[in-house]
């Protein structure tokens, strides 16, 4: 028997197999056996190697490890990697049973990626396999993707998450050399089902899998939150708390018992995740032993009792979000800029009492003159108005300068002016304190009428398409934006009263306890809808990407979305998601930069057309993927003379509906810089005839818009500007 050949000969024959234009292709039974006999050289290696990101890219893998429970949505995804030059179709398997089948289709890149959705099965612990079939049928050994992930179907026992950190040896000299054996053994023994989880910059799964293996530890399910692959570099900031909150409310959302997390790293002191208690592993142990944590199984049973029973839309935003539906409310969406100015001013005029208003921007503009003097002649009429706004792009309370701006506002008695995340000294500024900003858009009347908004104080957010005159040397910034509010009528302005008095008590302005009944009456009913308000704060949660998330994974038909910003990497996999189990999903989109009716351009600054560039860059694969794509134009205008007669403009508005039963409309874009940084508020209305009607306006604004086609000379003409600034782009600054 010969030599085996050395690992660069065995890689050199596999990277063949991928074609090269220099060499002429091998007969198909060449191919064949040449394959064969690298994947059986490689043997092993091939399974140690799978826990390599990077490596996994090449050679293929399942990605990861997944942990729901029974009748939930699963998502089965695998790099196929060289694999794909094996054959045309990719295979499932959960143990020995084939549960999917998905097409690979042509790809150029090596780091081909095959989604399959399917239902988990009942409860237990399952091997996920995949295999890469020709059209014969045939496998080759090269294109079995067997690497170690699990999917983990909870069987209604109490979960305790394990920091997978415990099975790894400690970086502190003398510390942990190995896994707590002792730790799992008391936890199993005390009838706890488990699952690891790990919180870090990088995926150490190749680690934590290799220590399971070499200490015969009972597999289970390991979830790997890695900062890098949640398109978030951290900057110097600790995501953990925020990453373990989002991770426990998913988990639950999805029906999954967690009770308790073991970590060294985490303590009460931490933050609250009631009912899930915090547990070193010493106390995790000593309690388990001492049958401390038996009142968990009753818990446990409760919950899966309330899950069975639960309506599941209401039940998956409850747990997600932390939020909680509020009955008897009265929903309007605005997306016409004019109407939404007029109410705006009609709704100040009516105030008696109190006025709260909060923006992220005022800009000298005319909206916010007659806004001023709204809210001026208001408080001389004896309303107590309360106007916050972010200190950084509104300029107020920005290194010691004030917004000229507001200075009539500031000499009025009963109107006061509060500055958010003030940036008071240079020690100021730096990176976390530049980007953690408030985004939110709040109006509230008497504490019984209330807008949520995407819409700043500005003529562009507030002027309609027919009323501004535009021609081919129109300024960008002359020409509005479409965006969106909702109004509220009814309990839930409550909510909405009582998120703004808390940010005004938590930045400081003063407000006497004694004023807080007149502030927050109850509310009656006054209509039939049913709708929640969603707050993020920012960096301390991720409720407003988990409110995203969650209503993606609700979707059975369609999806619109309406956002001009890059998609968050954990929204474009669950948007992905719908597409592999046949949802229906279409963007309204528009330009950051306003096109004329040909695509061209009008003037703009140089940030505004590479931001452009950038998000189309990013939307580009959800395109080719089968997401309908399509640029804002609103209806034609007597005033608009430029070249076609039309304008592209920028769209502003962060709205989402779902299978005409659930919307949502705020201040939340998609991107990563709302998901994670700033703060923000959305509304969810889970109202069939509100959403239905709200569905009915997105299709005719989206029929008289322009459907991006990848194949188009007018998408490819700007190919290789997305490529470079995709690529340029900061992600540090924004992602």
């Amino acid at each position: 028997m010969g030599e085996r050949p050395d690992l660069s000969e065995r890689l050199r024959r596999i990277v063949g197999l991928i074609g090269d234009d220099a060499n002429p292709p091998q007969p198909e039974s060449e191919t064949r056996s040449l394959a064969d006999v690298a994947a059986r050289a490689l043997g092993s290696t091939l399974e140690r190697w799978s826990q390599s990101p990077a490596l996994r890219l090449f050679i293929g893998g399942v990605e990861r490890d997944v942990l729901t429970s029974p009748g939930e949505w699963v998502e089965l995804e695998a790099q196929v990697g060289v694999a794909a030059k094996f054959g045309d179709m990719a295979r499932f398997y959960l143990d020995r049973e084939l549960v999917a089948e998905v097409p690979i289709g042509e790809r150029d890149e090596v780091r081909a990626t095959v989604r399959a959705m399917i239902r988990a099965p009942a409860p237990g612990l399952y091997r996920v396999k995949v295999e890469v079939t020709s059209a014969t049928g045939r496998v080759s050994p090269a294109a079995v993707l067997a690497v170690g992930r699990v999917l983990q179907v909870a069987d209604g026992r109490p979960v305790a998450l394990v920091h997978a950190e415990l099975l790894l040896p400690s970086a502190e000299p003398g510390q942990r050399l190995g896994p707590d054996l002792t730790l799992l053994s008391a936890l199993r023994k005390a009838g706890f089902e488990l699952a690891f989880f790990d919180i870090h910059e990088k995926n150490r799964h190749a680690a934590i899998h290799e220590a399971i293996v070499s200490h015969h530890i009972t597999p289970a399910a390991t979830l790997i939150y890695g900062a890098r692959e949640q398109e978030l570099i951290s900057l110097g900031v600790n995501f953990t708390q925020m990453f373990r909150l989002t991770a426990i409310r998913t988990l639950r959302a999805m029906g999954v018992p967690v009770t308790t997390i073991v970590s060294e790293r985490f303590s009460a002191a931490d933050g609250t995740l009631d009912p899930v208690e915090l547990l070193s592993p010493a106390e995790a142990t000593a309690r388990a032993r001492a049958g401390e944590l038996d009142p968990a199984h009753e818990q446990a049973r409760s919950f899966r009792r309330e899950w069975h029973r639960a309506d599941r839309i209401t039940w998956r935003l409850d747990r997600a979000t932390g939020s909680a539906l509020v009955q008897g409310n009265k929903f309007h969406a605005e997306l016409d800029n004019h109407r939404a100015r007029e109410r705006v001013f009609e709704l100040i005029e009516t105030a008696t009492s109190s006025l709260h208003l909060q923006f992220y921007i005022i800009r000298p503009s005319e909206f916010s003159e007659r806004l001023i003097v709204g809210l001026i002649r208001r408080a001389r009429a004896g309303v107590q108005v309360r106007f916050m706004i972010d200190a950084l792009y509104s300029e107020e309370e920005l290194l010691g300068r004030l917004n000229p701006l507001l200075a009539s506002l500031r000499a009025e008695p009963k109107v006061e002016v509060l500055a958010l995340e003030r940036i008071e000294s240079r020690r100021d500024v730096e990176v976390t304190k530049l980007k953690r900003r408030d985004h939110r858009k709040l109006i509230i009347v008497d504490g019984r009428r209330a807008i949520v908004s995407g819409r700043n104080a500005g003529d562009e957010y507030y002027s309609g398409f027919v009323e501004i005159p535009v021609h081919d040397n129109t300024r960008h910034e002359r020409i509005p934006w479409l965006d969106a509010h909702v109004e509220i009528g009814g309990p839930l302005v409550r909510q909405v009263q009582a998120s703004f008095l808390e940010t005004w008590r938590e930045q400081g302005g003063a407000l006497a306890p004694t004023l807080e009944p007149a502030l927050l009456p109850e509310l009656a009913p006054v209509g039939s809808s049913a709708g929640r308000l969603v707050v993020h704060h920012g960096l301390r949660d991720a409720n407003g990407l988990a409110m995203y998330e969650a209503m993606l994974d609700l979707a059975e038909d369609h999806v619109y979305i309406v956002n001009d910003f890059p998609i968050v990497t954990t929204l474009e996999r669950a948007i992905r998601r719908l597409l592999a189990r046949g949802v229906r999903v279409e963007l309204l989109t528009g330009n950051a930069a306003a096109r004329r009716a040909d695509g061209s351009f009008f003037p703009a600054p140089m940030h505004r057309t590479l931001f452009e560039h950038m998000v189309k860059a990013r939307l580009e694969p959800l395109l080719l993927a089968g997401v309908k794509i399509y640029e804002f134009q609103p209806p034609a205008s007597p005033l608009v003379v430029a070249r076609g007669g039309r304008v592209r403009p920028y769209v502003h508005a962060k709205l989402m509906t779902v299978d005409a039963r659930i919307a949502s409309i705020g201040s939340a874009n998609l991107d990563a810089t709302a998901s994670f940084w700033e703060s923000e508020a959305n509304v969810v209305v889970q109202d069939t005839a509100f959403t239905a009607e709200l569905e009915t306006e997105l299709r005719e604004l989206i029929a008289g818009s322009v459907l991006l086609d990848p194949s188009s000379d007018y998408w490819r003409s700007e190919r290789a500007q997305r490529a470079v600034v995709g690529t340029l782009w900061p992600g540090s600054l924004y992602a």
